[in-house]
């Protein structure tokens, strides 16, 4: 009898030692801030997630410095051909334009239309100006890394994980 009765205290004790030593572990890792992932930006940089993309496909070819200068020049051109963004006074006339849109008793089809047919026209264009500057940094490329950026295109290496 004395025997069971030390086994499940010894059990007790067990788990309530391995209770405390799991929330020790799980309280160390949420707390330590200077684990950092190569893929995250740095803080001062414009976007703070998660760099994945071209970012990510470009590290993998081991560019030389000169490959380097050319992609960052390439960046810096179509980076000052980016659309400006819109002012606050802006967004906040579109949101009244959507808003006198959705909440009007006769739905205006026309003046849906024209606000989506807008911003299509707009994300067109971002889109056109990607693909542009992606070309331009693809020709840089030697001969095997434009190859190894196919093959890692085609097995989606570079892409950034959905939430």
């Amino acid at each position: 009898m004395k025997t069971s009765s030390i086994i499940k205290t010894s059990l007790v004790a067990l788990v309530a030692s391995s209770a405390f030593l799991a929330s020790q572990l799980y309280a160390a890792e949420t707390t330590d801030n200077t684990v950092k992932t190569e893929n995250v930006a740095p803080k001062g940089d414009r976007y703070h997630g998660h760099k994945g993309g071209m970012h990510k496909m470009l590290r993998m070819l081991d560019l030389t410095d000169s490959q380097r200068a050319d992609v960052k020049a390439v960046l810096n051109k179509y980076q000052g051909n980016r659309p400006e963004r819109p002012t606050k006074e802006q967004r906040a006339a579109h949101r009244a334009d959507m808003l006198a849109l959705i909440t009007t008793a006769g739905f205006d089809e026309v003046k849906a239309t024209e606000m989506a047919q807008a911003k299509q026209l707009q994300h067109m264009q971002r889109m056109l100006n990607h693909l542009k500057m992606q070309n331009e940094i693809y020709q840089l490329l030697t001969p095997e890394q434009q190859q190894m950026f196919q093959d890692n295109f085609q097995q989606g290496k570079g892409h950034k994980p959905r939430r």
